[in-house]
């Protein structure tokens, strides 16, 4: 289990501290031309499916809005320690809280900080927060199988398959499978 501490600030926001980088809400102040850029690149948003939109600021800051006020998100910044720089997100919903489950996804948007583990770091503090904090019972990814990266990230924060769906996302001019990963609170929910 990863290192981690949960702590709110003085207006009261929460914050989930790991090892490089630290988890904290998104703010109306992070829709920037930086998070724009990601949300409008080819590259960092090719498994997104938010591509499929031209990204403004003001749309973006919508969104934000839009999450904020729904209390079956979570909506973070994924935050380096270091430099307190902003290189991604991560938002665990829609919870559903009748279940205890939730989905999770996750943008790492700054290139340079992709493949280096910060994703995973990011996918354990969700992950634990969400069994230890929310309590859910399940928590679930679906990822383009294309989708290397991410697949190995999740993979690296307990994640294990548990199905496939055939010829689901149209994505490069073709049908391609996404593989459905999951993890079990099993120290909260060990009698099932």
């Amino acid at each position: 289990m990863i290192e981690h501490n949960i702590i709110k600030n003085k207006k009261n926001n929460l914050i989930i501290e790991g090892q490089r980088i630290f988890l904290r809400e998104i703010n109306l102040s992070d829709a920037n031309r930086n998070y724009c850029s990601w949300m409008n690149d080819a590259k960092a948003n090719q498994y997104l499916e938010s591509r499929f939109e031209k990204w403004t600021i003001k749309k973006l800051r919508s969104y934000i809005n839009k999450v904020k006020q729904n209390p079956d998100y979570l909506f973070l910044a994924i935050v380096t320690k270091d430099k307190n720089r902003h290189i991604g997100n991560i938002k665990i919903g829609p919870i559903n809280r009748i279940h205890k489950f939730a989905d999770i996804g996750i943008l790492i948007g700054e290139r340079s900080f992709c493949g280096k583990g910060f994703g995973s770091e990011a996918i354990k503090l969700v992950k634990d927060y969400a069994f230890g904090n929310l309590r859910l019972h399940k928590l679930t990814a679906g990822i383009y199988t294309e989708n290397l990266g991410s697949i190995k990230a999740f993979r690296k924060a307990g994640f294990q398959q548990e199905g496939l769906l055939k010829k689901y996302y149209f994505f490069k001019d073709k049908f391609i499978d996404t593989i459905i990963l999951g993890i079990l609170n099993k120290k909260y929910f060990q009698k099932n």
